[in-house]
C-alpha cells in the first residue's frame, strides 16, 4: 500500500512535524547508544563466562572469577613494576 504525501495548510504544521521528527531522531540515537553500551557490557569476558556457567551455578562462577583475578594479577604484575 502506497503512503499518500501529507498536505500541509500552514508553516506551523510543517514546523511541528519537523520538531516531532527531530525528537524522534534523538530518541532513536539514544536507543542506539544504550544498545551499544549494553552490547559492550555483555561482551566483557567475565560476563561471557557468567553466561556460560549460568546463574544457577553461582558458587562455581564466584570461584572461577576469583581464579581469573589471581591469574590476571600475576600476569600483569611484571608490567606494573
Amino acid at each position: 500500500m502506497e503512503k499518500k504525501p501529507k498536505i500541509y495548510s500552514s508553516f506551523e504544521e510543517i514546523e511541528l512535524d519537523l520538531q516531532i521528527l527531530k525528537i524522534e531522531r534523538e530518541i532513536h540515537a539514544q536507543k542506539i547508544k544504550l544498545n551499544l553500551e549494553k552490547t559492550g557490557e555483555n561482551l566483557k569476558p567475565i560476563n561471557l563466562l557468567e553466561g556460560y556457567i549460568g546463574e544457577s551455578n553461582r558458587s562455581t562462577f564466584s570461584m572461577v572469577e576469583q581464579i581469573i583475578k589471581i591469574i590476571l594479577n600475576f600476569a600483569i604484575k611484571p608490567f606494573k613494576e
